[in-house]
Order: C-alpha cells, then sequence, then structure tokens
C-alpha cells in the first residue's frame, strides 16, 4: 500500500510543502506523486497500516531520507542536496 494525499500547491506562508513528491526503495514505489500543504500552526496527523509509507514520508521532510523525484519546501526552502540548507531545516524540524 502506498501513501497518497492529495492537497496540491505550496506557498511562503507554509510550514511544509510537498509537490509531486515520489520515494523507491529499489523497485518499490513506497510515495507515489505526494502533494500535500501543511500550513503554520496547522496539526496534521498522518494514518495508515503499517508499511504505507507513513515515516518514510516524515523522514523525507527532515531529509533523513533522500525523495528521487518532486519538490519538499520548508519554511521557504527548498530540500536539497545543500548540507547547509538541510541542517537549517532539521533544527526545526522532528519527528515523534
Amino acid at each position: 500500500m502506498n501513501v497518497s494525499v492529495n492537497v496540491l500547491g505550496s506557498s511562503a506562508s507554509d510550514a511544509v510543502g510537498m509537490i509531486g513528491v515520489n520515494k523507491w526503495y529499489g523497485e518499490f514505489h513506497v510515495l507515489r506523486d505526494i502533494n500535500l500543504k501543511v500550513g503554520r500552526g496547522e496539526k496534521l496527523v498522518i494514518c495508515g497500516p503499517s508499511g504505507s509509507g507513513k515515516s518514510t514520508m516524515i523522514r523525507c521532510i527532515n531529509r533523513l531520507e533522500e525523495h528521487q523525484k518532486g519538490q519538499i519546501i520548508v519554511d521557504g526552502t527548498e530540500l536539497t542536496n545543500d548540507l547547509k540548507k538541510i541542517d537549517e531545516i532539521r533544527r526545526d524540524v522532528g519527528m515523534v
């Protein structure tokens, strides 16, 4: 089973934006075209069965996992391979 969230777009006022995000582990397509917008101060629950990609999606937002396709924008900063930007994001993003 794959995570599929369909809330489109991302703007500067969003805390987190994901646009067309995809993640594979070999042939296994874990995250398929994820579009997500989380506003500042908004609380969001990610739920689903074991193995559906919940933790992988959160780990991608914190750049503990690298996504292969799409954009992830946290607090106005797009996550790329720039280690300085990743360190900045990790100061404010955590997972429980």
